[in-house]
C-alpha cells in the first residue's frame, strides 16, 4: 500500500482478543470538523479499541516512551494505515495516561497536510484511583503537585486534568518533532477515563489556538471524538455549552456506569455534545432488541472468546445506583467529607471508593497490592449484603458491583454474568458505532 493513499483497508489481531477490521477514508478529514461525521467516529472508535492491545516486549521503543513495550496489533493497524511515525504507551503512574500518537502526511484537495492522532486509552491499574479523587487529595505524580495544579480545583475533576495536562506536553512534543511545515490536522480520541482526558485535551487546544506558538491549529482542523466520557465539570463554574467547544462529540451508552460519573443530577457535565445509544428507555423494545442483535455480530468479532452480555432491564440498574448517588454524595464536600457506615465503621465516599473498587481494580505490583484486593473484595460482598451496618447507599452501590460484575469480578466471571464490564468496554462502543447508522443516535439533552 502507498504510504500516500487516503483509502484502504486494515485487519488486525488484538492479542488475547479478537480481529479488527476496517475499510477507511481518510479525505474525510477534508470536511470541517465542526459537523459529526460517524465515518470518522467509527475510525476514531476504531484506533481506540486496537489501543486496548495486548502489551508485548520492545526494547527499542524505550528511546520514544521511556518504556520498553509496544502493542504489536496497534503497530500493525497504524502501519497498515500509512502513519509512518507512532509512539505507544502503554503504561502510566497514577495521575498519569496510556496512550498513543501517530503521524501521516495527507493530500487533501491537491494540498498537503500533516495529520497527528492522539488517542488516550482507559484506566491503567493505579490511574482508577486518580478517577475517584476530582479535588486531587491523593495525587503521587510530582510531589503531589499532580500535572494540573490546583488552579481548576473545584471546576474540573483535577485527576482528569492531571490525564489532559499530561498528554498536552506528549502530544506537543510528538508533533514538534515530526511536523513538517504544512497545516496540521489532529484527532483527539479516547474511551472511559482516556475520553475525559480527549475531551479536556481538545477544549485547551480550541481555547490556546494550538499547542503554543509553535503549533497553531484551526479550530476546523482538530477532529475530537470521545466514547464512554464520564463526567469531569461543575456546569456552574464552566461553561461546557460554550460554542467553541460544541465540535467535541461524546458518544455514550445508557447502560454505561461510568459515563454517570460524577451525576448530571448534581451538575456535573463534560464538553461539547453528547449523543446515546438505543436503550429500551429511549427506543421501543423492539428496536432495541433489533439494534443489540446486529451489535453482538460485531461484538463476536472483536471479542469472540464469550458472547456480549446484557442488562435484564436495560439501564434501568445504572440509572438506579445513579439516583443513589446523586441522593447521597452529589457534592464534592459531601464525596470528602461526609461519613455513612460501611460494615460498622464510617467513612467518606471517597474513602469508600477509594477502598473498594479501586483497590479491587487497581492492578497488583507487590504482596501489599495483592492483600489490599483481597481485603477489597470480601469488603464489597459484605457491605452488598449487610442491611444493618452499611448504609442504603453504600449497600446500593456495592450490590450493584457484586451482582452486575460476577460477584464483583471475585469469580473471574464464573458466577453471576459481567454485565458492567460489557456495557463499557470498547469492543462494545465499536460494535454500536459499527452497527448504528448516524441518524439512530439520541442526541442528549
Amino acid at each position: 500500500m502507498e504510504r500516500t493513499a487516503l483509502t484502504g483497508s486494515v485487519r488486525t489481531e488484538l492479542e488475547g482478543k479478537g480481529t479488527l477490521s476496517f475499510d477507511y477514508d481518510l479525505s474525510l478529514f477534508a470536511a470541517p470538523s465542526s459537523v459529526y461525521s460517524h465515518a470518522l467516529a467509527r475510525l476514531a472508535c476504531l484506533l481506540v479499541t486496537a489501543g486496548y492491545d495486548r502489551v508485548t516486549e520492545d526494547p527499542s521503543a524505550r528511546a520514544r516512551t521511556g518504556f520498553p513495550y509496544t502493542k504489536k496489533g496497534l503497530s500493525d493497524l497504524l502501519d497498515g494505515m500509512g502513519f509512518t511515525n507512532a509512539e505507544i504507551n502503554p503504561k502510566a503512574e497514577r495521575d498519569e495516561e496510556t496512550y498513543f500518537l501517530a503521524y501521516r502526511e495527507l493530500l487533501l484537495n491537491g494540498e498537503r497536510c500533516d495529520l497527528f492522532v492522539s488517542a488516550s486509552i482507559g484506566s491503567y491499574q493505579k490511574t482508577w484511583f486518580s478517577n475517584f479523587d476530582p479535588l486531587g487529595a491523593d495525587r503521587v505524580c510530582n510531589g503531589g503537585r499532580g500535572y494540573a495544579g490546583d488552579a481548576e480545583k473545584g471546576a474540573i475533576h483535577l485527576g482528569f486534568a492531571d490525564a489532559r495536562d499530561y498528554v498536552y506536553t506528549r502530544t506537543r512534543d510528538f508533533i514538534l518533532r515530526h511536523r513538517t511545515g504544512k497545516p496540521v490536522k489532529l484527532l483527539i480520541t479516547g474511551h472511559s477515563r482516556g475520553a475525559a482526558t480527549a475531551g479536556l485535551l481538545a477544549a485547551r487546544v480550541i481555547a490556546e489556538g494550538g499547542f503554543g506558538d509553535g503549533v497553531p491549529i484551526e479550530p476546523d482542523d482538530l477532529f475530537t471524538y470521545c466514547f464512554a466520557s464520564p463526567n469531569y465539570a461543575d456546569t456552574a463554574r464552566v461553561d461546557v455549552r460554550d460554542p467553541r467547544f460544541s465540535r467535541i462529540f461524546n458518544v455514550n451508552s445508557p447502560e454505561d456506569f461510568v459515563t454517570g460519573v460524577f451525576p448530571r443530577a448534581c451538575g456535573f457535565g463534560r464538553y461539547g455534545v453528547t449523543y446515546l445509544f438505543f436503550g429500551p428507555d429511549n427506543r421501543s423494545r423492539a428496536d432495541y432488541a433489533r439494534e443489540k442483535a446486529v451489535m453482538t455480530f460485531y461484538f463476536s468479532e472483536y471479542r469472540p472468546a464469550r458472547p456480549y452480555v446484557s442488562y435484564k432491564n436495560g439501564n434501568r440498574s445504572v440509572g438506579g445506583v445513579w439516583r443513589v448517588m446523586a441522593g447521597s454524595m452529589g457534592k464534592m464536600d459531601d464525596f470528602y467529607n461526609k461519613k455513612m457506615r460501611l460494615c460498622f465503621r464510617r467513612c467518606t465516599p471517597y474513602e469508600y471508593f477509594r477502598d473498594t473498587l479501586c483497590s479491587f481494580v487497581g492492578g497488583s505490583d507487590s504482596p501489599e497490592d495483592d492483600r489490599r484486593i483481597e481485603k477489597a473484595q470480601k469488603l464489597l460482598i459484605a457491605s452488598a449484603l449487610d442491611t444493618v451496618g452499611t448504609s442504603r447507599a453504600y449497600r446500593k452501590i456495592s450490590a450493584f458491583f457484586v451482582f452486575k460484575q460476577g460477584l464483583a469480578g471475585a469469580t473471574g466471571g464464573r458466577f453471576g454474568a459481567e454485565y458492567f464490564n460489557d456495557a463499557h468496554i470498547s469492543e462494545t462502543y465499536l460494535a454500536y458505532m459499527m452497527s448504528m447508522r448516524a441518524e439512530q443516535l439520541i442526541k442528549e439533552p
